[in-house]
């Protein structure tokens, strides 16, 4: 017996094409009004807000300016203290290196008598040393004497580092010494 046909067993439709987009969709939107002139007119506190806003701009730029100037008036200030500092600190480091080449020289008639004239020789040798040392430091001002010391930093960091040993003990005890009085 032969089947009878059934809505199943036919054949699938074929799909429908879909509708052309709606030419309309294509349009660009009309053109708004500008929303800053509404805005000016409706919004007064807004205008106000902007100018109390620059005002506060303006008076924080000129106090900004002011403190720098002020700034830079107390860094040349301090600057010069500094400088007449450092050129007092100079002068009694020289004073006082010209006091122990003195010392070292008046002592040198000791040291012949108590260890022999070769070691009364090295104290007069160190004397003489030291008291140029003393000359150089009074001669030259502060900026020739941070040259040459950068220079010879350089050229010897050993000596250098040995050399500020001894310099921070002479004044660790010179200090010490001053604040006993």
């Amino acid at each position: 017996m032969a089947k009878a046909a059934t809505p199943a067993t036919k054949k699938a439709a074929a799909p429908r094409p879909k509708a052309p987009a709606k030419p309309a969709a294509t349009k660009a939107a009309p053109a708004r009004k500008p929303v800053a002139a509404k805005a000016a007119k409706d919004h007064p506190i807004r205008d106000q807000i902007a100018a109390t806003r620059d005002t506060i701009k303006s008076e924080a730029s000129k106090k900004a300016a002011s403190l720098k100037a002020d700034a830079s008036t107390l860094a040349d200030q301090a600057s010069t203290e500094a400088r007449k500092a450092a050129t007092k600190g100079k002068d009694k480091a020289a004073k006082a290196v010209g006091n122990l080449a003195k010392m070292l020289e008046d002592s040198a008639g000791t040291v012949d008598k108590k260890f022999g004239k070769q070691y009364g020789d090295y104290a007069r040798s160190a004397a003489t040393t030291v008291a140029g040392l003393a000359t150089t430091l009074d001669k030259k001002d502060l900026d020739e004497l941070a040259a040459s010391t950068r220079d010879m930093v350089k050229k010897n960091p050993a000596i250098a580092v040995g050399a500020a040993t001894v310099i921070g003990f002479v004044l660790a005890r010179m200090l010490k010494g001053n604040s006993n009085d």
